[in-house]
């Protein structure tokens, strides 16, 4: 995804009980309202950004000390894609998913995003605090899968499972499917999202 001038990746597909879509990335690659999301290798509109939280929010569970997030929600309505209930994971490689909930500790992870894919990690903590381009982020799920810059925004998974979008975390310079390392990457749980904004995963 691509705005202006900023490259994020898409998280999750979702829709209200109405069925409208929006498509879920960080808050903090572009901040505020208004601006447009265009598909990064062919310039195709996705939507309006209508929401964008980075830090504590105004509302909802991200406010206070205890609860920190960071993303973004855009309507999902432009006229040349059809978005649908999965995630990329490679050019053959698409990954349907099912259903979300909260994370729990020392289960199996799968990431993805615009820049690398990493398909063999783990939850380490399911709360930490963080602090993420100067902004202190609470009750972050952290993965020690691998991540590139472009990669924020992109999803995690259990399986068929939404677990989180991605904030950022240590400074990968490679990353692939198989990499193993000392990787420390951290989420804004999409169950509180969802919950939050009366959403869900399709």
């Amino acid at each position: 995804m691509i705005s202006s001038g900023w490259l994020c990746s898409a998280g999750f597909n979702v829709k209200n009980a109405s069925g409208t879509v929006y498509t879920l990335t960080a808050g903090h690659c572009v901040a505020g309202t208004g601006n447009i999301w265009s598909v990064d290798f062919n310039g195709a509109r996705i939507g309006t950004q209508i929401v964008s939280v980075f830090g504590t929010g105004t509302s909802g569970y991200c406010d206070g000390v205890t609860r920190g997030c960071d993303y973004a929600i855009v309507t999902t309505d432009g006229p040349d894609i059809a978005p649908l209930g999965n995630v990329r994971f490679g050019p053959t490689d698409v990954r349907e998913v099912v259903d979300s909930r909260y994370p729990a500790e020392g289960e199996s992870t799968i990431r993805a995003g615009i820049q690398s894919a990493d398909t063999t990690g783990n939850v380490i903590d399911t709360s930490v605090t963080v602090n993420i381009e100067g902004r202190t982020l609470y009750n972050m799920l952290e993965v020690n899968n691998c991540a590139l810059a472009g990669d924020s925004g992109g999803p995690v998974l259990h399986g068929t499972t939404a677990l989180g979008l991605l904030s950022g975390g240590t400074s990968e310079t490679t990353c692939s499917s198989t990499s193993s390392g000392t990787y420390r990457n951290y989420y804004t749980k999409v169950q509180t999202i969802l919950d939050e904004r009366l959403l869900h995963v399709y």
